[in-house]
C-alpha cells in the first residue's frame, strides 16, 4: 500500500512538472521549427546565470545579516516576547523554547526566497543589459557635456543602473529592518537628541560591527549611485530645456561630487567603527548625508533655477538648447532631411501636365476608409472570410508602376455560425484564408465602387503580377488561435458552387505531433483532444502564433513593431512586410517623443513573413545602426543583408507611414535650427487638417505616386503637408513646407522637405475644404446629398504638387444610411488657385480646370481618354476597347450630368488644345 502511494505521489509530481514546462517545452519546439533557437536558448540562458548571480549575492547578503541577528532573535523570543504573553493559567505548562536550528532554517528561507524573487523579476529585463553590455558597438558620436561616446548612454549605463538597482533596494531596506529590530529589541538606545556628542547613542560590539558592515556597503553604493547621476543629469528637465541646463551642470553636478567624496568617506568611516567603540563613526556620515544631500541636491538648485535662470533663461540655457536641438534632431534623423525651396504659386500649364502624366495616372480616387467596407460586402463572399485592412502599394503593371490598394480575404473563425464553432471546425478544419482582392488606386465603375484587378475566390485577375500559385493565408492579422493542419481529414480550401474545396497543409513550418510533442501540447493546452481526436497523426503539425505581430514578438521581443503590417503578392505568393524599430530612451538631450518612451528610432529592420508556410525572414534594412549592429553580435545569423532579399520583394518595401509620422511630428518644432527662434518658437508648425465627417483633423501622410520636383520620372513617396502652428485666438491654416519620403530603388530612405516662400500664402488643406463649403454650387449639392436617408462621406484631401504649384483631389462619396449599404464614388473635387469644380470624374475636371488640351489620366482596366486628348508618350491601350460606342455612351454621360462641358465637348475634336 505504502509504494502503491509512492507511486501516485511520484506520478503526481512528474505530471506537475511536465505541466510546468510545457510552456517552455512548446516555445523551444515552435522556436526550432522556424530555425531560431539561438533566439529561444540565448535569453533563456541568460536569465537563468542573471537570476542565479544576482540571486547568489543577495542571498549572500541577505543571510548572512539574517545569521547575524539570529542569537537576538532567539533571545528576544525566549526571554522577553515569551514572558510577556504568557499567561497565568498557563503556568504548569512546559516553557516554549525557540531553537537555534529552527530559526536558522526558517531565516536561510527567508533569506533565498527575498533574494531569488528579487533577481527573477530583475532577470526578464537585466539579460539584455548584460549582453548588449558584452556586445557593445560604439556610435563614434560623442555627448556634448562630458565627451563619452553615445554607446556609454545606450549599452552601459543601463547596465550599470541595473546593478545598482539590483543590490541598493534590497540593502537598504535590510539595514532599515535591522536597525528597527535592534532598536526594538533594546540592542540600540537613544541618550540624547544631540547626536553628534558622545555616547548619544550606544549599542553592543557585534550590532556596532553589523551594522558597520551594512552601512560601509550600503554607502558605498550610494556613492556608486551619486557617479550614476551624474551621467544622468544629461536627461534631466527644466523649464524649455530637455537635458542638462545651466542649473544641472553649475549646480547639481558639483554637490553629487560633494555627495560622492562623503559617501566614499562615511563608507571608510563606517568600516573604521569596527575597532572603535565610537558610534558617530555611524551615525553622523549618515546624517551628514542625509542634510547635505537636501540641501545642496534638492533646496540650492531649486531656488538657483528659480531665480537666477528663469529670468534670464534664454541667455543662461541658450548652449544647452542647442545641444537639444541637435541630438533630438539626431535621434529622429531629421539632420538628414534635405531642405529644398517650393515656389508654391508657378501657374500650371497643360505642358507641366503632360510632363506629370505619371501622377494624374495614380491620382487616389479610392479612399482606404470606406472601401474596407465595400471589400468586405463585395469581396467577403462568405460570412467567415473578412478583410481587416487595406494596404497602398505599387506594382509594376505593363511597364508602369501603379499605385494598387490591396486586401488580404482572411479566415475570421469568431464569424462562423454559433452552431459551427465546434472544437474540430476552429482547430482542425477552418484553418486559413484565401487570396486576396486588389483595385487601382484611381480605378472607380460607373457605380462608384472600385474597379477590382483582383476578385473572386479562387483569385482571378488579367494582371500577371497579381497572379497567385499559394493563395492560402495560415498566417495574417485575423489568426489569433492555434489549429492543427495535415490531419486525416482534409481542411476546408474555399467554397465551390454548392460544395467546398479541400486542402491539406504542406508547409514546412509547425510543431510536429510525435509522441513525445503530443503529450507537452496536451498537457500545455489542456485538453486531451490530441489523443481523442482521429484525425490527428504523426505527420500532422500543430501551428501555433498565428497572428503575425504576436509571432514576431515572441521571437524578437527587443525590437519594436509597426502596428500596420501590409501585404505583397510576389512570386505567386503572399508575403506580409512588417516594419521593425530599435528604439530607445537613452540618448542625451534628445526630446522623449509624446506619450512614448523613446527619444532615438530607426528603422533598422524589415521583417518577412510568408502567409502561408509561416517563416520569418529578419532583414537588416539599416546595418549602420549602433544597435541593430549589437543585436547582430548577440545574435549572429539572425539578420540577413538587405541586398540578399529578392528583387521583386525588395521593390515593395515602403518607408513607414509611423516613422514617417513620428518624425514630422517632432518636425513641427525641430526643424528650427537656430537656439533663440526655436525657445521662442517663432516659426513653429504644424500637421495641416482636413474635414473627415464634418471634424477637422490632421491630415494622415499618405502614399502616392508622383514625380519629385527636379526628377524625370514618377515614383512611390509618402508626403505631409504642414501649416503653420495655430493658438487658440489665432487660426493659421495656409501651406508653409510638405515633406515626402522617397522608396524607389537607390533613394530609399530619403526625405525632403519643401519649404514655401513665407512672403506669400498658399492654401493649405482645410483653407479648400472651408472653399468647397463656401462654394454656392458644390455646397448645395453637398447639402441636397445629405439629407434624411443618405450621408456625404468626404474622401482624404490630396494635395498634389505639380508643376511648381499644387492641386487638390478630394473624392466625394454617398452612402445610404440603411444598413449594410455601400458607400459609392459620386464626384470629384478638383482645385487649383482660385478655381474649384466638382465633375463625375476625374477626366472631366481636369479639362474644367485646364481646358481642353488637359491631358487625361489613364485608369487600366478602364476606357481611357476622350479622343485627341491622349499622350500618345504614355501606357499604350489595346485599340480594341477604344469602340466608337464607348466613346459615345462617355460623352453622352457627360453631356446628361454637366452641361456647362456641352459646347466644350463638342469642340473638343475641331478644336487644337489651347493653354490656359
Amino acid at each position: 500500500m505504502n509504494r502503491f502511494i509512492k507511486i501516485i505521489i511520484g506520478f503526481i509530481i512528474l505530471v506537475t512538472i511536465l505541466t510546468a514546462s510545457s510552456g517552455l517545452y512548446e516555445d523551444w519546439a515552435w522556436f526550432t521549427s522556424l530555425g531560431y533557437s539561438q533566439l529561444f536558448w540565448t535569453p533563456f540562458l541568460s536569465k537563468i546565470l542573471f537570476q542565479a548571480v544576482n540571486g547568489t549575492i543577495l542571498f549572500l547578503f541577505i543571510a548572512g545579516t539574517l545569521l547575524s541577528i539570529r542569537h537576538a532573535i532567539v533571545t528576544f523570543v525566549n526571554e522577553r516576547l515569551r514572558l510577556r504573553l504568557r499567561l497565568v493559567q498557563d503556568m504548569n505548562r512546559p516553557v516554549f523554547s525557540l531553537s537555534q536550528r529552527r530559526v536558522t532554517v526558517w531565516l536561510l528561507v527567508i533569506s533565498a526566497v527575498i533574494s531569488f524573487g528579487i533577481s527573477f523579476v530583475a532577470g526578464f529585463t537585466g539579460w539584455l543589459d548584460i549582453l548588449s553590455f558584452t556586445h557593445a558597438t560604439q556610435f563614434s558620436q560623442a555627448d556634448p557635456i562630458f565627451g563619452k561616446d553615445l554607446s556609454f548612454y545606450f549599452f552601459r549605463l543601463p547596465l550599470l543602473n541595473t546593478i545598482f538597482d539590483a543590490f541598493f533596494g534590497p540593502l537598504f531596506l535590510l539595514t532599515l529592518f535591522t536597525s528597527i529590530f535592534y532598536i526594538v529589541t533594546g540592542v540600540i538606545r537613544f541618550n540624547s537628541r544631540k547626536l553628534w556628542q558622545n555616547g548619544a547613542v550606544t549599542m553592543g560590539a557585534s550590532c556596532r560591527k553589523h551594522l558597520a558592515f551594512l552601512v560601509g556597503i550600503l554607502l558605498a553604493l550610494k556613492a556608486y549611485g551619486y557617479f550614476l547621476d551624474i551621467f544622468k543629469l544629461l536627461y534631466s528637465s527644466h523649464g524649455h530645456i530637455v537635458g542638462a541646463g545651466f542649473t544641472d551642470l553649475n549646480i547639481t553636478l558639483p554637490a553629487l561630487r560633494v555627495l560622492i567624496i562623503l559617501s566614499i568617506l562615511g563608507s571608510i568611516f563606517a568600516f573604521i567603527s569596527f575597532a572603535f567603540k565610537d558610534t558617530r563613526l555611524l551615525t553622523m556620515p549618515v546624517i551628514g548625508i542625509f542634510v547635505v544631500g537636501i540641501v545642496m541636491y534638492n533646496i540650492i538648485p531649486t531656488m538657483v533655477q528659480s531665480f537666477v535662470v528663469l529670468p534670464n533663461e534664454l541667455t543662461k540655457e541658450q548652449p544647452y538648447i542647442q545641444h537639444e536641438i541637435e541630438m533630438t534632431r539626431y535621434g529622429y534623423q531629421l539632420n538628414n532631411v534635405k531642405e529644398v525651396e517650393y515656389p508654391g504659386n508657378t501657374p500650371i500649364t497643360i505642358e507641366a501636365l503632360k510632363a506629370d502624366q505619371g501622377t494624374l495616372n495614380n491620382i487616389r480616387l479610392n479612399d482606404a476608409r470606406p472601401m474596407l467596407q465595400t471589400y468586405n460586402q463585395k469581396q467577403g463572399i462568405r460570412l467567415y472570410y473578412k478583410f481587416n485592412d487595406i494596404d497602398i502599394d505599387r506594382y509594376l503593371i505593363n511597364g508602369e508602376s501603379r499605385q494598387v490598394m490591396i486586401g488580404p480575404r482572411e479566415i475570421s473563425v469568431p464569424d462562423l455560425d454559433s452552431k459551427a464553432k465546434t472544437f474540430v471546425n476552429m482547430r482542425f478544419k477552418y484553418t486559413h484564408g484565401f487570396g486576396a482582392s486588389a483595385s487601382f488606386a484611381n480605378a472607380v465603375t460607373s457605380e462608384g465602387l472600385p474597379s477590382f484587378a483582383i476578385k473572386d475566390v479562387p483569385p482571378i485577375s488579367e494582371f500577371e503580377a497579381f497572379k497567385m500559385t499559394e493563395p492560402r493565408i495560415y498566417y495574417g492579422e485575423l489568426t489569433k488561435d492555434w489549429v492543427v493542419a495535415n490531419t486525416s481529414n482534409k481542411e476546408f480550401d474555399y467554397p465551390l458552387g454548392n460544395s467546398n474545396e479541400e486542402n491539406s497543409y504542406q508547409g514546412k513550418t509547425g510543431i510536429p505531433l510525435t509522441p513525445l510533442n503530443k503529450l507537452m501540447v496536451s498537457l500545455r493546452h489542456g485538453t486531451p483532444r490530441f489523443y481523442l481526436a482521429g484525425e490527428v497523426t504523426a505527420e500532422s503539425k500543430m501551428l501555433v502564433y498565428r497572428n503575425i505581430d504576436e509571432r514576431v514578438q515572441k521571437l524578437a521581443p527587443f525590437l519594436t513593431y509597426d502596428s500596420d503590417p501590409y501585404m505583397v503578392i510576389n512570386a505567386g505568393r503572399i508575403k506580409w512586410i512588417i516594419d521593425a524599430y530599435t528604439t530607445s530612451n537613452s540618448l542625451p538631450y534628445s526630446h522623449l517623443y509624446s506619450n512614448e518612451d523613446f527619444n532615438y528610432i530607426r528603422n533598422s529592420v524589415k521583417v518577412i513573413i510568408d502567409a502561408y508556410d509561416g517563416t520569418v525572414d529578419f532583414y537588416a534594412a539599416d546595418p549602420s545602426d549602433p544597435i541593430l549592429m549589437t543585436y547582430m553580435k548577440i545574435f549572429p545569423g539572425v539578420f540577413k543583408d538587405l541586398e540578399s532579399m529578392p528583387a521583386s520583394l525588395k521593390a515593395h518595401l515602403r518607408y513607414p507611414e509611423t516613422l514617417f509620422s513620428v518624425q514630422s511630428n517632432m518636425l513641427k518644432n525641430f526643424h528650427m535650427t537656430n537656439s533663440s527662434v526655436f525657445y521662442n518658437k517663432e516659426d513653429s508648425w504644424d500637421i495641416a487638417k482636413e474635414l473627415f465627417e464634418a471634424t477637422p483633423q490632421n491630415v494622415e501622410p499618405y502614399y502616392t505616386i508622383m514625380k519629385i520636383p527636379g526628377e524625370n520620372k514618377p515614383e512611390f513617396v509618402l508626403m505631409l503637408p504642414f501649416t503653420p502652428a495655430s493658438s487658440a485666438t489665432n487660426t493659421r491654416n495656409n501651406m508653409v513646407a510638405w515633406m515626402a519620403a522617397r522608396m524607389d530603388g537607390e533613394h530609399y530612405g530619403e526625405l525632403i522637405l519643401y519649404k514655401m516662400p513665407k512672403n506669400i500664402e498658399i492654401d493649405g488643406p482645410l483653407q479648400i475644404e472651408s472653399r468647397i463649403d463656401q462654394d454656392p454650387t458644390i455646397s448645395e449639392q453637398l447639402s441636397l446629398w445629405d439629407q434624411k436617408g443618405s450621408s456625404v462621406i468626404r474622401g482624404n484631401l490630396l494635395a498634389l504638387p505639380i508643376g511648381g504649384n499644387f492641386l487638390y483631389v478630394e473624392p466625394i462619396y454617398l452612402q445610404s444610411d440603411k444598413g449594410g449599404s455601400i458607400p459609392e464614388m459620386k464626384r470629384v473635387i478638383l482645385a487649383y488657385q482660385d478655381k474649384l469644380v466638382m465633375t463625375e470624374n476625374l477626366a472631366s475636371a481636369l479639362t474644367q480646370l485646364f481646358g481642353d488640351g488637359a491631358p487625361q489620366p489613364t485608369t487600366l482596366g478602364q476606357s481611357t481618354a476622350l479622343p485627341g486628348q491622349s499622350n500618345e508618350s504614355e501606357i499604350q491601350v489595346d485599340p480594341n476597347s477604344l469602340n466608337v460606342t464607348t466613346i459615345i455612351e462617355q460623352m453622352n454621360q457627360i453631356r446628361a450630368l454637366l452641361d456647362s462641358l456641352e459646347t466644350q465637348l463638342k469642340g473638343a475634336q475641331s478644336l487644337p488644345p489651347e493653354t490656359p
